[in-house]
């Protein structure tokens, strides 16, 4: 059974890549249709910010791995 906490990390893992997942498919595709040239910039912007902190809680997942308190 996960802690509080890694359950909160796996959480918000799932949770973001999700959220990254639905604007690399979705969201800058439909911009880029309707021609929203900022859309798109705030998209990929916000997509990078995003993939940055599924990599930090990655990064955190493991580490508590391998110190056996995950």
């Amino acid at each position: 059974m996960l802690k509080n906490e890694s359950y909160s990390y796996t959480k918000l893992l799932y949770k973001l890549c999700k959220i990254s997942w639905y604007i690399q498919k979705h969201a800058i595709r439909d911009a880029k249709r309707a021609g929203h040239k900022l859309s798109i910039e705030m998209y990929k912007e916000m997509k990078a910010d995003i993939d940055k902190n599924i990599e930090k809680l990655r990064a955190a997942i493991e580490g508590l791995s391998k110190e056996g308190k995950y």
